[in-house]
């Protein structure tokens, strides 16, 4: 097994103090919780490690409540727990990705930040445009199971589950950060490099502000457990009409009603290798009743 790369380690004893710990880091400290994704970063040295992690398991942010604005879920809630927030399209979001074990070890935070798995990002031997390099290598090279909207300059997807199901929800995300706390909404938080979050900023909780009356999370993949969204679809009505959101098919979480989704998808820009990905996000949208 491959050593990790050295780094230096701090348990954060506040909000305040764990800020304040990826502040001094300039840019090359990340957040440590469930740990499930950063152990791979760590081991693979040619990709961008940090040199500074940040413990926040001991800050409190391991609960889910509900106030008068919403359903609050800390950053550090597992993703097993997810079913104690009483949304079954979550929990079933949840449950659709990683094993078991992985779902009892990583957190709702951590799913949300986890980097993209793009060969050409995770392999030694390219420099792609996400690591700093000239080009994206996938639209000339292997991209099944890559983006066929929102490409841009990047064409990996994001990978995590719950984000989805949290972006049909309309979610909220509450970040804590140097210069104070701030909201953005979950459809804002990925760019096609990345998220908001800035160097110094961590999630501390994710608001839902209403319970759906009918929500659904469907997914498609390759293998028949504990893999990635080959596509995915989430669906939710509340008072405030029905959400659906995308997975697998763009670096970001494309949303909006079904109507704009299906106008969307007609717009898609699909690559050499990926064209049936529009055939399967049609036919989960109907099972959606999207």
């Amino acid at each position: 097994m491959r050593a990790l790369a050295p780094v230096k380690y701090y348990t954060a004893t506040s909000l305040q103090d764990a800020c304040e710990k990826l502040n001094q880091a300039g840019g090359k400290g990340k957040v440590l919780a469930g740990g499930s994704d950063i152990v791979d970063w760590l081991r693979k040295r040619y990709m961008p490690t940090p040199e500074v992690l940040v413990d926040i398991k001991k800050l409190g942010l391991d609960t889910i409540e509900t106030k008068e604005d919403g359903v609050h879920i800390g950053a550090t809630v597992k993703l097993s727990d997810l079913g104690k927030a009483g949304i079954p399209m979550l929990a079933e979001a949840a449950r659709k990705g990683p094993s078991p074990q992985l779902q009892n070890q990583a957190t709702v935070g951590g799913n949300m930040c986890q980097n993209v798995w793009c060969w050409y990002y995770r392999l030694k031997d390219w420099n792609c445009y996400r690591k700093g390099g000239p080009i994206c290598f996938v639209p000339g090279g292997r991209n099944q199971y890559h983006a066929i909207m929102e490409q841009k300059v990047c064409n990996a997807i994001v990978p995590g589950d719950v984000s989805v199901a949290l972006t049909a929800l309309n979610a909220n995300v509450n970040i804590a950060g140097m210069e104070g706390s701030r909201t953005v909404p979950m459809k804002d938080f990925y760019i096609v490099l990345g998220n908001v979050l800035k160097p110094d900023e961590i999630i501390t909780d994710i608001v839902i502000p209403e319970k759906p009356s009918k929500g659904v999370f469907l997914k498609s993949r390759t293998r028949g457990a504990i893999d990635f969204a080959t596509a995915s679809v989430a669906l939710s009505t509340t008072s405030q009409g029905t959400t659906v959101a995308l997975g697998g098919v763009a670096p970001i979480i494309p949303s909006g009603t079904p109507e704009e989704i299906r106008s969307a998808l007609g717009k898609a820009t699909p690559l050499s290798e990926n064209r049936y990905k529009i055939n399967i996000v049609k036919h989960l949208l109907s099972e959606a009743g999207a």
